[in-house]
């Protein structure tokens, strides 16, 4: 399936959760593969972006290292993206990310695009670490990297953060909370997390161990992950300094939109430059 998190998983689940057969793990993870990448030069050229494959539980994943001409490598975004496509789907946002004078690395979880291997909870987390020492490996302190996860992202993200290193920043778009806290906003039924998925995505038990400025960005009318028991959850449960941005009127996929994307980099750039201000 390749359609947004917020209509694939509530249809579904109204389809199959009266039978009991339904498991959101394999509808969370909606990815598609690829036997190549074909990503657009117009913003980024060809001679600025490296092809990375990294080893994740035995298994090939894929990546791109972006190298702003400007930037002396002290400030890059490692970016988790969400669960609706590979990273080419998502390259518009290392597009944004780039025209701030960030470098950007940005790879797909096991069976996404060319990445071998099934998605799974300690697979993405596995490949984000992954990630990370790809970027050690090119000599990226930890204080240089900013971590950013879009949606399903905000799980490795955040599991970088609490548990690999400490970043420059954690930045959350759209984050979901936990396993248990997703079932609440996608169903109006009185039914455990363990029902529909196996894996526990406890962002919200791990953020406290977060010791990094944290910005969570979140629409105020999302109606997949709904902000109240989510974005909120996490920024209470986040240690300073931290920032709450909720943007108005947006969806699930829609907080740039929403807030412009001129009020957006505005906001990313100085954040990923100046995270405690």
């Amino acid at each position: 399936m390749n359609r947004p998190l917020r209509y694939a998983v509530p249809l579904l689940l109204m389809t199959f959760a009266a039978s009991g057969c339904f498991d959101l793990e394999s509808s969370l993870h909606n990815q598609d593969t690829l036997t190549s990448y074909e990503l657009p030069t117009g913003v980024i050229p060809a001679a600025q972006r490296t092809h990375v494959m990294m080893t994740s539980q035995g298994r090939t994943i894929h990546g791109f290292f972006v190298k702003h001409p400007d930037s002396s490598e002290t400030n890059v975004v490692l970016y988790n993206h969400g669960n609706r496509d590979h990273l080419q789907f998502y390259w518009p946002r290392v597009e944004y990310f780039y025209t701030m004078g960030l470098s950007v690395f940005v790879y797909d979880y096991q069976g996404y695009g060319m990445s071998e291997g099934e998605p799974s909870e300690e697979g993405i987390y596995s490949d984000a670490a992954a990630a990370h020492a790809y970027l050690a490996s090119r000599g990226i302190a930890d204080s240089s990297i900013a971590v950013y996860g879009f949606s399903l992202g905000g799980a490795p993200a955040t599991h970088l953060a609490a548990r690999v290193f400490t970043p420059r920043a954690l930045i959350l778009e759209a984050p979901f909370a936990s396993a248990s806290r997703l079932v609440e906003s996608a169903v109006l039924a009185d039914l455990p997390s363990s029902y529909f998925m196996d894996g526990a995505y406890d962002n919200e038990g791990k953020i406290g161990s977060v010791h990094a400025p944290v910005l969570i960005m979140h629409g105020a009318a999302d109606s997949f992950v709904d902000f109240e028991n989510n974005g909120r959850v996490l920024f209470e449960k986040a240690n300073d300094p931290k920032r709450l941005v909720v943007v108005p009127s947006a969806d699930h996929n829609q907080v740039m939109e929403r807030m412009g994307e001129g009020a957006y980099r505005s906001l990313v750039a100085s954040f990923v430059r100046s995270p405690l201000k």
